[in-house]
C-alpha cells in the first residue's frame, strides 16, 4: 500500500511538473508571437505611411486582413480557453496532492493506534500468565515445606497433619481466588480482544473505503492527464495552424506592399505623362497661334490682291465700255466680271480650307 501511495505521488509530481513546463513553453511562445506580431505591425504601419499616396488602397487592405484578423481572434480564444482548462487542471492536481498527504497521515495515525492497541493487548495477555507463574509458585512451596517437616518427630505429626490442612485449606483458597481472577482477567481480554476487534475492523474499512478513494482519484487524475495530453496536442495544432495564417499573411502583406508600389510607380508615370501632354498642348497651342496668325497675313495678302486684280478688272471694264461700239452687249462683260469675282473668292475659300484643315479637325 505504502509503495502504491509513494508511486502515486511521483506520478502526481511529474504531473505538476509537466503541466508548470507546458504553461512556461507556452507563455514564452505566446509573448513570441505577440512581440512578431507587434513588430510587423509596427513595421507594417511605418511602411504604409510612408509609402502613402493620393491614391487610397485602404479598402484592399481592410478586405484582406479582416478574415486574417477574424481567424488569429478564434485561435486565440481557443488558446485562451485551453489555459484556463489548463489551470482548473492544475489546481484539481494540488487538491488531489493535499488530498493524498491527508490521506497519509489518517493511515499513519490508524497504524500508530493499531500497534499502541497491539502493545495494550500483549501486555493484558502477560498479566494472567504472570499470575498464574506466581500462584503456582507458591503452591510448590508449600508442598515442598510440608515435605520437610514430615521427617520430624512424631509428636509434632499431629501439629505437621494439621499444618498440611491449613496449607491445603489456603491453597484451595487461594486458588479459588486465582481462579475468580482469572476469569475476571479472561473476561476482561476477551472485552479487550472484541473492542480491539471491531477497532481493527473499523480501521480495515476506512482503510478499504481509502484505498477505493485513492483508486478513484488516481482514475480522474488519469483522465485528466489524458484530457490535458489531448488538449495540448490539440494547442499544438492551433499553434501550427495560427503560424500558417502568419506567414499566410505575410505573403499577402509583402504583395500588397508590391502592389502598392507598382500602383504608385504608375502613379508617378501617369503624372509624368499627363505633364508631358500638358506641356505639348501649350506647344501646339504656341503653334497653332503662330499659324493662324501666318494665315491671316496670308489672307490679307490675298484680299489686297483681289482688291487691286479687281479694280484693274473695274478699270479694263469700263475701258471696254467706252472702246466698244453700239454692237458690244454691255450685259455680258458684266456677267464676266461677276464670274471673275466668283473664282477668285472659290479660290479664296479652298485655299482657307487646306489651310485651316489641319488644325480644325479633332484628334
Amino acid at each position: 500500500m505504502w509503495t502504491s501511495i509513494a508511486n502515486l505521488k511521483e506520478n502526481l509530481n511529474k504531473i505538476t511538473l509537466d503541466v508548470h513546463g507546458d504553461d512556461d513553453e507556452e507563455l514564452e511562445i505566446y509573448g513570441s508571437e505577440n512581440g512578431r506580431h507587434s513588430t510587423f505591425s509596427d513595421r507594417r504601419n511605418s511602411h504604409t505611411f510612408a509609402h502613402s499616396k493620393p491614391v487610397s488602397f485602404s479598402s484592399l487592405a481592410s478586405g484582406i486582413d479582416s478574415p486574417f484578423n477574424s481567424e488569429i481572434g478564434r485561435y486565440r480564444a481557443e488558446i485562451k480557453k485551453l489555459q484556463e482548462s489548463e489551470a482548473e487542471i492544475k489546481s484539481l492536481s494540488v487538491n488531489y496532492a493535499a488530498l493524498l498527504k491527508e490521506k497519509e497521515e489518517q493511515i499513519f495515525r490508524v497504524n500508530q493506534e493499531n500497534g499502541s492497541l497491539k502493545q495494550n493487548l500483549n501486555a493484558t495477555n502477560a498479566a494472567p500468565s504472570a499470575a498464574r507463574s506466581e500462584i503456582s509458585k507458591v503452591s510448590n512451596n508449600g508442598i515442598n515445606a510440608l515435605k520437610g517437616k514430615g521427617d520430624q518427630s512424631a509428636n509434632r505429626q499431629h501439629k505437621s497433619t494439621s499444618l498440611v490442612k491449613n496449607c491445603y485449606a489456603g491453597n484451595q483458597m487461594s486458588n479459588g481466588l486465582s481462579s475468580k481472577h482469572d476469569e475476571e482477567l479472561a473476561d476482561l481480554l476477551e472485552e479487550k480482544t472484541r473492542s480491539l476487534e471491531a477497532i481493527q475492523a473499523s480501521h480495515e474499512s476506512q482503510i478499504k473505503q481509502f484505498k477505493m478513494e485513492l483508486e478513484k482519484e488516481h482514475d480522474k487524475l488519469v483522465n485528466v492527464q489524458i484530457r490535458l495530453q489531448e488538449e495540448h496536442k490539440l494547442n499544438e495544432s492551433f499553434q501550427e495552424e495560427l503560424k500558417l495564417l502568419k506567414s499566410d499573411k505575410d505573403k499577402r502583406s509583402a504583395e500588397l506592399s508590391k502592389i502598392r508600389n507598382e500602383s504608385n510607380e504608375k502613379t508617378i508615370e501617369i503624372s509624368r505623362l499627363q505633364k508631358e501632354l500638358n506641356r505639348q498642348e501649350d506647344e501646339s497651342s504656341d503653334d497653332t497661334m503662330e499659324n493662324m496668325k501666318r494665315l491671316v497675313a496670308t489672307l490679307e495678302k490675298e484680299n489686297t490682291h483681289l482688291k487691286m486684280e479687281k479694280n484693274e478688272l473695274e478699270a479694263a471694264l469700263e475701258s471696254s465700255k467706252k472702246a466698244s461700239t453700239d454692237k458690244i452687249d454691255p450685259i455680258p462683260s458684266e456677267n464676266l466680271l461677276e464670274n471673275l469675282i466668283c473664282v477668285e473668292i472659290d479660290y479664296c475659300c479652298y485655299f482657307v480650307c487646306n489651310t485651316l484643315n489641319p488644325y480644325l479637325l479633332p484628334e
